[in-house]
């Protein structure tokens, strides 16, 4: 009977371990690198909170300063400053989300002063488009990780989930969690405050905050339309290798990747994951919606046409704006502030965008570019070019020849092949703004050597 009990009790027992062991493999089976993100935003984090922290009186808004906790990401909260830009004129439901840096100390955030050259163009961008207008700071919250930050910080969470596959280490995710939340205190905020319901997001940011612009409107029904910066990597594993095709070796900008051999490994298995993951490519079925590129032509991070390895297999209307003879920091910013605020005020508005269509051709002495436009907002079309002995456009300075054709809806354009060398090109579309004024729409970059266009992706 005693052994009897014994047999029951050790097979209760191994039942129990084998259905523990089974639930446990089921939950972590459950997610995947295709599902990764999306299990991470939908987690039962309830961190989430905000308060008004101080608000000042500008010309034609009022500026409103959150603190927003956005999240608790491994074990550390995640503090944000949030800008609220709310003009007085207030008449589209519709607001634009900027995405941006930072800072913080102890995990507080480091606060901005009001007269900051951000806070102060978007606040402009706000009473022109009669919009609200809101920046989030400190994406990601950093330094973290005995003082890591940016590209150092993100390729360190990167490789640690290379190390132990604990799906909850790229620092991307919690970077795209940081502007959905803060899309949540806007509404929250507008609705409670200012008895004003917000509706939709233009959603934009720089660098790695492009990167995380590209992954929230492909992870939030709220995203109208984005409006990524410089981060024209997407479709990485052909991408990342383009770099040594048209520069012979990576970015010396990329190298905290290259360090930890993340670089390398995008076509490979251990790599592939990753990709899945973190990729915006890999998210193309859910990015629909209209998005505007905004690339500096002499960006030290990508080579001048990566584009080519992406754009036309992304569903939407994918639009591009270029600053010439700019790089990663896009100069000034004028030209691609200028046109965020076109791109939003369309948005708000629901007005349609200009056609966005050009193809181009090969003759025996060059290029053959038709580009499509819109007749009645069309004010000009400029030609840009620049020429280099080797394919790293980097240096170069690039030239413009205004072709005048005011209110054409067809352009055709003959660009020749140079002599020896290489030839980059595009051109420019200048559009009168919704609400007066002017911004430019660009062709996507091509290339062309001394006998041919180079249009094949990652060629």
């Amino acid at each position: 009977m005693k052994c009897k009990q014994l047999k029951q009790i050790f097979f209760s027992l191994l039942f129990s371990l084998t259905m523990t062991v089974s639930l446990y493999a089921g939950n972590n089976g459950a997610v995947t690198p295709e599902t990764a993100l999306n299990a991470y935003l939908n987690n039962d984090d309830t961190s989430f909170k905000w308060e008004v922290h101080d608000q000042t009186q500008a010309e034609g808004l009022t500026a409103y300063r959150l603190i927003l906790t956005s999240q608790t990401w491994r074990n550390i909260p995640w503090q944000h400053e949030l800008i609220v830009l709310v003009p007085k004129e207030l008449n589209y439901h519709d607001a634009l989300l900027f995405i941006t840096g930072g800072s913080v100390k102890e995990g507080y955030p480091n606060l901005h002063k009001w007269d900051d050259k951000l806070i102060q163009s978007m606040g402009q961008m706000a009473t022109t488009n009669q919009a609200i207008v809101a920046i989030i700071w400190q994406v990601p919250n950093q330094p973290l990780y005995d003082d890591l930050t940016e590209d150092a910080l993100i390729s360190f969470t990167l490789h640690n989930y290379q190390n132990d596959q604990d799906f909850t280490w790229p620092l991307l995710f919690p970077m795209t969690k940081s502007a959905i939340k803060a899309m949540d205190a806007i509404q929250e905020f507008s609705r409670q405050q200012l008895s004003f319901g917000v509706k939709q997001f233009v959603v934009s940011g720089a660098s790695k905050r492009g990167w995380t612009t590209w992954l929230t409107g492909a992870s939030d029904q709220r995203v109208k339309a984005i409006g990524p910066m410089v981060i024209d990597v997407l479709n990485m594993p052909v991408n990342v290798d383009y770099h040594k095709v048209a520069w012979g070796d990576y970015s010396i900008q990329i190298e905290d990747y290259v360090r930890l051999g993340i670089a390398q490994q995008v076509n490979t298995p251990r790599g592939s994951d990753l990709v899945n993951m973190i990729d915006p490519y890999a998210y193309r079925k859910n990015l629909s919606i209209p998005k505007m590129l905004f690339i500096g032509t002499n960006d030290e991070y990508w080579p001048v046409d990566a584009v080519k390895n992406y754009i036309d297999s992304i569903p939407g209307q994918n639009m591009i704006c270029y600053t010439p003879n700019a790089g990663h920091g896009l100069g000034d910013k004028k030209t691609a502030l200028t046109t965020l605020s076109a791109f939003f005020g369309m948005a708000a508005r629901n007005q349609p965008y200009p056609i966005n269509d050009y193809s181009i051709s090969t003759t025996a002495q060059g290029a053959s570019l038709k580009v499509l436009a819109n007749a009645d907002l069309l004010e000009e079309v400029i030609l840009w070019t620049t020429s280099s002995s080797d394919r790293d456009f980097r240096d170069e300075q690039w030239s413009s020849s205004s072709l005048g054709q005011k209110a054409k809806s067809e352009i055709q354009l003959d660009i020749p092949f140079p002599e020896t060398g290489y030839k980059a090109f595009y051109v420019d579309l200048k559009y009168k703004a919704p609400y007066g004024g002017s911004y430019t729409q660009s062709t996507r970059m091509f290339v062309t050597d001394n006998k041919a266009l180079l249009l094949q992706r990652g060629q």
